[in-house]
């Protein structure tokens, strides 16, 4: 029996995401590198990435969890950052959006899809 392709699958899912999908970033805030007491300005940094942005289906939204107003984003796999929570999503109409959640879809460490829960 031959092994599953995986890095296979990982372009296919970013093929499909750059044709379907839009660019939009991830911004990471790193805190400032003054003393603890006194840090100063955060860095904002931007990472280009394409995203698919979808509605959760009805069955879905719990009312807690994940909300009726909240958004999955589908995210390319190859942008170099892995979206934490501490994370903001830049769509691509130029909103930003909390990132909540974070499900990484990683079989045999190759990862295929982010699956970022915004809100």
């Amino acid at each position: 029996m031959t092994a599953f392709d995986y890095a296979r699958a990982a372009q296919t899912a970013e093929r499909l995401i750059r044709n379907f999908g839009a660019a939009g970033a991830i911004r990471r805030q790193t805190p400032g590198a003054g003393p603890s007491y006194d840090p100063g300005e955060p860095t904002l940094t931007d990472h280009p990435v394409h995203v698919a942005i979808t509605r959760y289906t009805n069955r879905e939204v719990d009312g807690q969890r994940i909300q009726a107003s909240d958004r999955k984003a589908l995210v390319e796999p190859t942008i170099g950052v892995e979206p934490k929570t501490s994370d903001l999503l830049v769509t691509p109409d130029g909103s930003t959006l909390t990132i909540v959640d974070v499900t990484l879809l990683r079989p045999a460490t190759t990862t295929i899809l982010y699956v970022v829960q915004v809100r």
